[in-house]
């Protein structure tokens, strides 16, 4: 009975919050190994399903094009049949019409696409991690496991994998995406108007400036977050796999102090990373109105000095309207990646922890 006393016995204080036991996650493990290492085995994941990640990646460029196509075809109409007296105007302005119906179509098409089988192509690449962390788990020796706390190791299995799913697919398509719509609106709005496309494109490096600098916190902050959710596993876990012992000693009241220790200490850093991600999400859609605003009033004044016309400046705010969505999917971006990155980092450091039989051979 004395090992019981010792589960159940109620501690004289409540450790501070740096001390709080956690998992060792370096136990034995390589703590130098290259980045470059890591980056090699996160990409390794794509090789299965490398048809399916182009095909997704096709229709992300057929997206990007499509939406880049439809301002070029309202200015087409605005241009050539709205100006003047073209005869048969109606007719070609229902071919072009017809011709945006189709193109909508087709980006709907590749949108579907990319949405379920981009998020089936995720779900497999993070069941090959979860079966590949399961086996491995399985390796470890039992002085592996007395060093460890189950909840902070179903953690990693779970909600790490899931983060890092959720990143495989959306990552690349974002990626591609913002780019290229992000170019292809630089293109055509030099072609317009050279003067007002720069000051449209100031905007960018401040944004990107400041996107970066609550990058940096939200990382910490998401990497805290992860810690304390495999604190509350394994509080939990710990609790009721000696209830037994709690009820008969009628302990219960100690173990829900300790078990709203390690929540409340999760609920702050998750008050941490959500006001992280506020500014950074709140911050870029603020830029996002201001260049809206720089476009009617520089452009308003271009108009008035007769350097543009209305059909320039209809394509400019259509233009901008549609980096409304690529600073979204950077915004999403962001986030999945710090999620994500952060569980990859915590998923190896356990699959860089050597097995004792490979340590002996060693």
């Amino acid at each position: 009975m004395n090992s019981n006393d010792s589960i159940t016995k109620e501690q004289p204080a409540m450790p501070a919050a740096n001390d709080l036991p956690v998992a060792r996650t370096d136990y034995e493990s390589s703590a130098a190994a290259p980045a470059r290492s890591r980056g090699k085995k996160f990409l390794s994941y794509y090789k299965p399903y490398v048809g399916l990640f182009f095909a997704d990646m096709a229709c992300a460029l057929i997206v990007s094009a499509i939406t880049l196509l439809i301002p070029l075809c309202a200015q087409y109409i605005t241009k050539n049949f709205l100006e003047g007296n073209t005869s048969h105007a109606l007719n070609h302005i229902y071919l072009m019409g017809a011709l945006m119906l189709a193109l909508v179509g087709v980006h709907t098409l590749c949108t579907i696409f990319i949405d379920f089988q981009g998020h089936m192509m995720g779900a497999k690449m993070e069941s090959d991690m979860r079966s590949e962390l399961f086996e491995h788990y399985q390796k470890l020796s039992f002085r592996f496991y007395d060093e460890q706390r189950t909840g902070q190791l179903m953690t990693r299995i779970t909600n790490d994998t899931f983060a890092l799913a959720e990143l495989y697919h959306h990552g690349p398509e974002d990626i591609v995406i913002t780019c290229l719509t992000v170019v292809g609106a630089f293109i055509i709005l030099l072609k317009i108007n050279i003067a007002l496309t720069l000051i449209i494109f100031l905007f960018l490096p401040i944004m990107a400036v400041y996107a970066l600098h609550f990058n940096k916190k939200m990382n910490r902050a998401l990497r805290s977050s992860k810690d304390r959710i495999g604190d509350i596993n394994a509080q939990v876990e710990d609790t009721l796999a000696g209830i037994r012992v709690v009820k008969s000693f009628t302990n219960e009241d100690a173990e829900k102090r300790k078990f709203a220790y390690a929540n409340n200490r999760f609920v702050t850093s998750r008050r941490d990373g959500y006001k992280s991600e506020s500014y950074f999400s709140g911050g870029l859609i603020a830029f996002t109105q201001l260049i809206t605003i720089a476009v009617i009033i520089f452009g308003g004044v271009a108009i008035v000095h007769a350097s543009l016309d209305l059909a320039d400046l209809l394509t400019y705010l259509l233009c901008v309207s549609i980096l409304i969505n690529p600073i979204q999917k950077l915004v999403n971006f962001g986030r999945l990646y710090q999620e994500g990155i952060t569980g990859f980092h915590r998923f190896m450091d356990i699959m860089e922890v050597a097995p004792d039989l490979q340590m002996r051979l060693i």
